[in-house]
């Protein structure tokens, strides 16, 4: 037996389903940009999202420790530039090591997600200070 369903119908029902399970995440990654990373990611649907909350570890690191958490605004788009990559942990340690893991975490009205990017390769000291010189004569 086949089931009509008609177009509005359909709509009103994958609507429904996008709300019940909160913000859609197209695209989550991470990648060098000289001694920094940049972390990008993009959304389909925001509807419930509380906010974002990012989150790094190093390999060497037993845990993940928060850089920021962003408010919802509205666009597609949302990007974070790491620039505390090679200082270390907040004990300024300085010897944190890669490769490092990015978590980003949905907080929603009704549950959380979580997306992972790994960085695959550390650059060499000689690259991150290369990419240092050359940012400040820019």
């Amino acid at each position: 037996m086949l089931l009509k369903v008609s177009f509005p119908l359909l709509l009103l029902l994958l609507l429904s389903i996008s709300l019940a399970f909160g913000a859609t995440i197209t695209l989550f990654q991470a990648s060098y940009d000289n001694s920094n990373v940049q972390i990008v990611w993009e959304v389909a649907n925001e509807a419930g999202v509380q906010n974002y909350e990012l989150y790094r570890k190093a390999n060497n690191e037993p845990a993940f420790t928060k850089l920021t958490t962003i408010s919802p605004s509205g666009q597609s788009r949302y990007q974070y530039l790491d620039t505390d990559v090679y200082r270390g942990t907040a004990g300024g340690t300085g010897t944190m090591g890669g490769p490092f893991t990015y978590r980003l975490t949905v907080r929603t009205t009704t549950t959380d997600q979580s997306y992972t990017s790994t960085l695959g390769q550390t650059p060499s000291a000689v690259q991150r200070s290369w990419g240092s010189i050359k940012s400040m004569f820019r």
